[in-house]
């Protein structure tokens, strides 16, 4: 990821003086200010002790992640060569820690520049015995999994009997060389001191502990010869030398130097980390061996450092690093792609989207990374919240925003802002995000149009000033949303856009929706399999930080793990740990019995399964505790809620939580959360509970989360699904449904009409569950309403598609629904009747609408008793239900049955619809009045239309008043006033863009077209026309992509294209044909086909497309045209072809007059 996403910039307070209280300790002085921090000498009244006290100096994020990091790497340190920390805490929001005082001075105020050319022995025995000692604290440092990265002179402090203490651990990293599964994270950012860095570090690039060896390089060269090897001047900047410049071997510059030396500083100094020694204890045997002391403190006091493993390079990978860095030359040069990258499970996927990651940052490229994180173990099909991947994005769009202001946010949101904040709520807070209106209610498919449209426009705004690398991680566990959002994010958007969308996935749980974004014909799939043995022993060496591994060793090894590199990598780990594996003073890795690690394979399990069962067991009786809770818990967890629902004492907790970092199974995922380093570490916990505990272990972790969403409001938990998991695996099947109605409500209203569906059909089979448990029900009073959950269950099926389930849903919940409610009874059967429309099975809704109709009764004004809050619901499902008769009978053509109900209804309008029930009903009427005028409307119809513009801006409803604007626009069309139609359809247009309702765009625009054609505005029309199809084409409408074709096929014919115009016209036809209804404007692709085949001579086939221009079902055109096309079909039936072909030869002519042609 880009770093931490960074807060809304807001001023902390300021540091407190001196003579103001941090915590217990009094401020007495300021002891020094850096960078990011201020240190404080300080006391505490209450027992004497001396202090150094340190906060941040800045209220912004960069500083406070700073001291954050170095509070954490700090505490738990215990080694007389790491300052030691004896409080932490937090003051005014801003935190702090106190750590021992410090007497002396550091390594910088002591550095004396030597007397003479010559190296005496006196200096040079001590130099390297402190240069000894700072290796004991470095290897405990770098055993204890961190890399210091600003190790300098300024930053070792010398106690009074010369013990070096390393201090300032502000821009202290992890580094996890030996975890098998690598994380997304890019820093982005070169911190540190130039005159002590390490190449890498000066790139940017992944940094472990040679880093900090190539510092201790440096500060032995200064010791030695009184300058550092790189100095500004003649030879370039600091950083460029570091890069590229050879050093000056110290015995050029001062005499006496032992050759061993001068080769042991070199190699500290080399450009590569690989050539340079792999551990600050083979660095302390090498002084040694040079005449360096021990040190006053002894080997006894110093904690034991413990083997580690090196993240190595990327091998065995050239091919697949080859095609992806393909991939991101084109994103660079604007011709943006999608790549997926597939696997087993630990084949290297993540680490090889690292090393793409790590590359484009080089380039200067942004680089933003997403995780999708599962909710559930044992194959449920449970995602963490819709768009949770794209979140890392929509904070990268965030930071962006915070840093350049107002103008830059409502370039990049500007009203999407508030359509995307349902997913990342920060960005309600951003420059002139308050001030964006909400975005107006839409039905729930164009509603979730509008959600993928803002954040495509998002994401291309955002690449607009920088290409942009997006990582999206395990895209097995990816939510509904995310991965139709992928499926959209095809060529037509990233093309022409500077944007490379990587994705990873386990090829062995791919599921439908999954296969369809990776199998896309624009996607690009590298499969990434397992190492051979050359690869393999490359990958050993460098985990090994050694130069050579025998080849029995590795060829063992690739047989025991199969060459897949997580299993590799554990395996290694897994020796190391049972002490197996371990490193002699000399450097070599010898086996426990003795003899070199080559001889002979390790006596290890031979799964990976076995390998992660034994890790575990080695861990103490708190660790392997709290890591069963934390397998319960998921993949990423909160650290609060995991001490909280492990139970452990107080102390006890932390601890537990530190060495399942420091034995890598658990580490930091931000913002106080954690997560396991592989999902196999979870799972391998996870099997290991016995199924009691578990059920145990389940039920307190729905308590405690139960507690933390106490307060929510009804169907926007966040963590309704993991409630829900927690329950049912807590064999409660109570709670589970009612926290799995409240999943599907939260799914619902985030668009993610899957995971609604999935959860809906968990809460019903948990409710039954919970019917044949009495006991179980018995302990809580709080059931789920089923009839509600089988309704928003029928209604999202519905939505999907899938309508004969979504009926099915329905008469379940109309089952559960008492007879005294018989309005809600009504309103049920009308959505089955809609769902049957749905189906054009307009008999059979027809019939059901009777049925809602005697299930509504008689009306209020029968029922005295009826009080006004239940009369006015009655007549609103009375008005509602009459309108989807009216729509049937539309459809079927049955126009006086249409017309009964039409004038049955209209004094009820008057007296009880309220305004948008008045305005469809206008609706209504103008519907039936265009289909038995043919689309030639007349002046009552325009009225109408006009009517029902004005009652659904009476409505107050956006969505309808700018339907209705189209309406009236299309209606104006019909009726011949071009100029007048076109202005109200270029309004609805601007309503339909600012509401992002792609649907009704794509209705305007088309119809627009339409305009600009009659009125013979080529170039208009052809712009109109690519906008159309490309929104037509990506919401799946035929019609509108047949219209947008037959358009194309007009532009080609004016331009004399006839090959371009009868291609584009055929088409268009193609796609008309299977829809349901048959489309009535086919006139725009057949008379271009009707003028082609005239002029190639194909009479029949000329009047063939005459006699389809003049069936009932289609729009009925002027007489100008009407006229001889009627004519040349009596005159073919007379079989006067001539006379046929020179009349057609007149209709062509009229219809070019009129931009028919």
């Amino acid at each position: 990821m880009l770093g931490a996403p960074m807060t809304a910039p807001a001023m902390l307070p300021e540091l407190p003086g001196v003579g103001a209280k941090i915590g217990p300790y009094e401020l007495l002085e300021v002891l020094g200010q850096g960078g990011m921090g201020v240190v404080y000498r300080g006391w505490n009244p209450a027992t004497g002790e001396a202090v150094a006290v340190k906060t941040v100096r800045a209220a912004t994020e960069v500083p406070l992640a700073s001291i954050r990091r170095e509070i954490h790497a700090l505490r738990r340190l215990r080694h007389p060569g790491v300052v030691r920390i004896v409080a932490e805490g937090v003051a005014h929001g801003l935190p702090w820690y106190a750590m021992e005082l410090l007497r002396g001075q550091t390594l910088r105020g002591a550095t004396r520049a030597p007397s003479s050319d010559a190296l005496a022995a006196s200096r040079l025995n001590a130099t390297l015995t402190l240069m000894r000692r700072l290796c004991s604290a470095l290897a405990f440092l770098h055993a204890n999994g961190l890399v210091h990265r600003d190790l300098k002179p300024e930053n070792v402090f010398l106690r009074p009997d010369g013990t070096p203490v390393l201090v300032d651990f502000g821009i202290a990293a992890r580094f996890g060389g030996s975890r098998g599964r690598e994380t997304l994270e890019v820093s982005g950012a070169v911190v540190g001191s130039d005159t002590y860095m390490a190449p890498e570090q000066l790139r940017g690039d992944y940094v472990d502990a040679r880093a900090d060896l190539y510092a201790l390089g440096c500060m032995l060269y200064e010791q030695l010869t009184g300058r550092p090897p790189f100095i500004p001047g003649r030879e370039g900047p600091l950083p460029h030398q570091h890069l590229h410049l050879a050093p000056v071997p110290p015995s050029l510059r001062v005499e006496g130097m032992p050759a061993e030396l001068d080769a042991l500083v070199l190699r500290l100094l080399a450009k590569r980390p690989q050539e340079r020694p792999g551990y600050a204890e083979d660095v302390s045997s090498a002084l040694e061996a040079l005449g360096a002391e021990e040190g006053e403190e002894g080997a006894a006091t110093t904690p034991r450092t413990p083997a580690y493993l090196y993240r190595p390079d990327l091998a065995g990978r050239g091919g697949e690093l080859g095609r992806l860095t393909e991939a991101l030359d084109s994103a660079a040069r604007g011709q943006g792609g999608r790549v997926f990258l597939g696997g087993e499970s630990g084949a290297g996927k993540t680490r090889l989207a690292l090393e793409l990651a790590s590359e484009a940052g080089w380039r200067r490229m942004t680089v933003v990374t997403g995780e999708c994180v599962p909710v559930a173990m044992g194959g449920a099909d449970l995602h963490a919240s819709p768009l949770h991947p794209l979140r890392p994005l929509l904070l990268a769009v965030a930071d962006r925003c915070n840093e350049r202001g107002a103008a830059e946010a409502e370039r990049l949101l500007g009203p999407r802002g508030r359509v995307l904040a349902a997913y990342e709520p920060s960005l309600i807070q951003l420059p002139g995000q308050p001030e964006q209106p909400e975005p107006p209610p839409l039905p729930a498919p164009e509603a979730r149009a509008r959600v993928l449209a803002a954040l495509r426009e998002t994401l291309r705004a955002f690449a607009e000033a920088q290409p942009l690398l997006l990582v999206l991680d395990d895209l097995q566990w990816a939510d509904e949303l995310t991965l139709s959002f992928l499926l959209e994010l095809d060529a037509r958007h990233l093309a022409s856009r500077p944007v490379l969308l990587v994705g990873t996935y386990r090829m062995d749980e791919m599921g439908a929706a999954l296969r369809a974004v990776v199998g896309a014909p624009d996607a690009v799939r590298v499969e990434v399999g397992r190492l051979d043995a050359t690869s393999a022993g490359k990958m050993v060496r460098g985990m090994l930080a050694l130069r050579e591994v025998p080849g029995p060793f590795v060829d063992a090894l690739v047989r025991e793990t199969s060459g897949n590199p997580f299993f590799i990598a554990e395996y290694l780990r897994a020796a190391i740990d049972a002490g197996l594996l371990f490193r002699a003073p000399s450097g070599e890795w010898l086996f426990e019995a003795g003899g070199s690690a080559g001889s002979r394979p390790l006596p290890l399990p031979g799964s990976i399964a076995e390998l992660i069962e034994r890790r575990l067991s080695d861990l103490g009786a708190d660790g392997r505790a709290l890591a069963e809770v934390a397998s319960v818990l998921g993949r990423e967890l909160d650290g609060e809620l995991l001490l909280a629902t492990a139970a452990l004492p107080e102390s006890a907790g932390p601890e537990a939580v530190e060495e399942l970092r420091r034995r890598q199974v658990l580490e930091e995922s931000g913002g106080g959360r954690l997560r396991f380093v592989h999902d196999k570490l979870r799972e391998v916990a996870y099997a290991r509970i016995a199924d009691e505990q578990r059920r145990v272990l389940h039920h307190r972790c729905a308590q405690g989360l139960e507690l933390r969403e106490a307060g929510a409001p009804r169907g926007l938990t966040p963590q309704a699904a993991a409630l829900a998991h927690h329950w049912s695996r807590a064999g409660v099947p109570t709670r589970a449904s009612v926290w799995f109605a409240r999943a599907g409500d939260s799914a619902r209203a985030a668009y993610a009409n899957g995971d609604a569906i999935t959860f809906y059909e968990s809460a019903v089979r948990e409710a039954a569950a919970s019917t044949r448990n009495a006991d179980a029900s018995a302990a809580d009073a709080s059931t789920v309403a089923l009839d509600a959950v089988w309704e928003g269950l029928g209604e999202v099926l519905a939505l999907t598609g899938r309508q004969e389930e979504a009926r099915q849903a329905f008469l379940e919940a109309l089952a559960r629904i008492e007879q005294s409610q018989p309005v809600r009874r009504a309103n049920v059967l009308r959505k089955v009747g809609k769902s049957l429309q749905t189906h054009h099975q307009n008999e059979e809704a027809l019939r059901v609408y009777a049925q809602a109709q005697a299930e509504l009764g008689p009306m209020p004004d029968s029922v005295s008793s009826a009080p006004g809050q239940v009369e006015a619901a009655w007549w609103h499902e009375w008005v509602q239900l009459q309108g989807e008769r009216i729509t049937v009978h539309y459809w079927l053509a049955q126009l006086d049955e249409m017309r009964a109900l039409v004038e049955g209804v209209r004094p009820v309008m008057r007296a009880h619809g309220t305004p948008l029930q008045r305005a469809r009903f206008f609706n209504s009427l103008v519907q039936m009045q265009l289909r038995s005028e043919r689309y030639q409307a007349s002046t009552e119809t325009v009225a109408h239309a006009r009517a029902y513009a004005e009652a659904a801006l009476e409505a107050e409803g956006d969505a309808e008043h700018a339907g209705a604007r189209c309406v009236v626009a299309m209606v104006l069309l019909f009726h011949g006033a071009l100029d007048e139609a076109q202005s109200w359809m270029e309004d609805a247009l601007k309503g339909a863009e600012r509401l992002g309702d792609v649907t009704l765009q794509t209705r305007c625009l088309s119809y627009l077209t339409v305009i600009l054609r009659l009125r013979g505005q080529v170039s208009a029309a052809s712009e109109t026309t690519a906008r159309t199809l490309e929104l037509a084409t990506r919401s799946g409408m035929a019609d509108y992509q047949g219209a947008a074709h037959a358009h194309r096929a007009w532009v080609a014919s004016r331009s004399g294209d006839t090959v371009l115009s009868r291609d584009e016209a055929t088409e268009a036809l193609r796609l008309w044909q299977p829809l349901s209804l048959v489309f009535p404007f086919q006139w725009m692709a057949r008379w271009p086909l009707l003028a082609v085949e005239l002029e190639q001579g194909r009479l029949t086939e000329a009047l063939e497309h005459a006699r389809a221009l003049l069936a009932h079902h289609q729009q009925r055109l002027p007489d100008a045209l009407t006229q001889p096309l009627s004519t040349a079909l009596e005159h073919q039936d007379a079989r006067r072809l001539e006379d046929a072909r020179a009349t057609l030869r007149q209709a062509c002519e009229s219809a070019l007059r009129l931009c028919y042609l």
